[in-house]
């Protein structure tokens, strides 16, 4: 038989519930085997089988802890979420469910090999994230790997706000549909409409690049600045080339051109073949100048 102070505490929350979901655009739900809630403080403790729901979304886990007034739960122990509108799933140890600043926008903050899935082709793992379930900004931080946004993205650290992305120890950062990749310690750039703008890469950088022979370069420097107007990459400080045909090459600067799909080489810059012919050296089909 039901205590009365469990059926007191069933009748709070169903009253509660029923209550905000009146008032507010979302309405929600917390189920577990036990719950303890505060009446005043609108406070609720559950553990055991934790169901919380909002709106269209659910979160399941071994034990939350939250305010039922704010909807907002720290959720521990085999983590996972559904998010049926955004067609994306999380899974993680602990995450924290709370609202964002825009009307019908929530978070999620998940910690400990956090996994989050969105169709068609999404994943990406970290051992945290914080998303914004109902705008594109994104952050994760701590062994970032997956392919996000067309993006494939291995870094320490990688997020998106609005029209800017930003990646630190960047291990690799590519578009798989406009075809360019950066390394470096630190990149910061621009996108519009899922395609980068602008990008500015920073300390041991590295660009993979095909040029118009259908060969693969790997351009290495101290920076390179892309920019999608002017359809170029450029690469300087102690800018050097490696292509797929073996042969290498040195120059102040390197500019790649993404139309064209030329290199030019510019400042004190040489060309030399592979070990077969190490003696020669040229400058054709790259432009070379002076200082």
């Amino acid at each position: 038989m039901m205590s009365c102070k469990t059926t007191i505490l069933l009748v709070g929350l169903f009253l509660f519930f029923s209550f905000t979901s009146r008032v507010n655009a979302e309405a929600g739900s917390l189920s577990a085997d036990n719950i303890s809630y505060n009446v005043n403080t609108k406070k609720a403790q559950a553990k055991g089988n934790v169901v919380v729901k909002k709106k269209n979304a659910t979160m399941w886990g071994d034990t939350a802890e939250g305010n039922t007034e704010t909807s907002e739960f720290s959720i521990k122990g085999n983590v996972k979420g559904d998010f049926p509108e955004n067609k994306a799933k999380i899974t993680a140890d602990s995450a924290k469910w709370t609202k964002g600043l825009e009307k019908d926008n929530n978070v999620v903050e998940a910690f400990g090999k956090v996994l989050l899935t969105r169709e068609p082709k999404d994943k990406l793992n970290a051992d945290y994230v914080r998303w914004e379930t109902e705008k594109i900004n994104y952050l994760a931080r701590g062994k970032v790997d997956g392919v996000f946004e067309n993006k494939i993205i291995k870094a320490a650290e990688a997020g998106r706000t609005e029209d800017k992305f930003w990646g630190r120890k960047v291990i690799r950062y590519e578009d798989t549909v406009q075809k360019i990749g950066f390394s470096g310690e630190v990149l910061d750039g621009t996108i519009t409409n899922n395609e980068i703008q602008t990008a500015v890469a920073v300390g041991s950088v590295s660009i993979d690049y095909v040029d118009k022979d259908g060969l693969k370069s790997v351009v290495t420097g101290e920076k390179a600045v892309y920019s999608k107007a002017k359809a170029t990459v450029v690469v300087t400080g102690k800018a050097h080339m490696v292509r797929s045909d073996g042969k290498t090459a040195d120059a102040d600067k390197f500019i790649l051109h993404e139309d064209t799909k030329n290199i030019e080489a510019i400042g004190n810059s040489t060309m030399i073949f592979d070990a077969a012919d190490k003696n020669n050296k040229e400058t054709s089909k790259m432009k070379k100048s002076g200082k």
